[in-house]
């Protein structure tokens, strides 16, 4: 997926320059790329936008987490609280046996991490 050569200075994603798309591509368009392997074209964006929006809300009971955390916990120390738990609201998905079962986990967290990170 992706492909790095530090001595080069290059960093690619499933062939693309880290640059060109940085400059002309949004973050959801590369998401879709890494996901699927392909830039999106206008429609296969509008739905990918769709089922990301969809998938933003995080469950309220995921706030009584955060407020276990003493106010000098490290961000990414919550963060890391914060993602790991999401698995006990999807169960269902745990298992991995279907392709749209990936997908969906990467759209949940596509979605719900900047919602966390908020």
């Amino acid at each position: 997926i992706t492909y790095i050569d530090g001595d080069q200075g290059i960093l690619r994603h499933r062939g693309y320059d880290i640059k060109d798309l940085a400059e002309k591509s949004d973050f959801l368009e590369v998401a879709y790329l890494l996901i699927y392997g392909e830039l999106p074209n206008n429609k296969q964006y509008n739905d990918f936008t769709k089922k990301v929006a969809h998938h933003a809300l995080v469950n309220e009971r995921l706030h009584y987490l955060f407020q276990t955390f003493c106010s000098s916990s490290h961000p990414m120390a919550i963060m890391l609280a914060a993602v790991g738990s999401l698995s006990a609201f999807y169960p269902d998905l745990l298992n991995f046996f279907k392709e749209a079962d990936y997908e969906l986990t990467a759209i949940r967290m596509i979605a719900k991490i900047p919602t966390i990170a908020a």
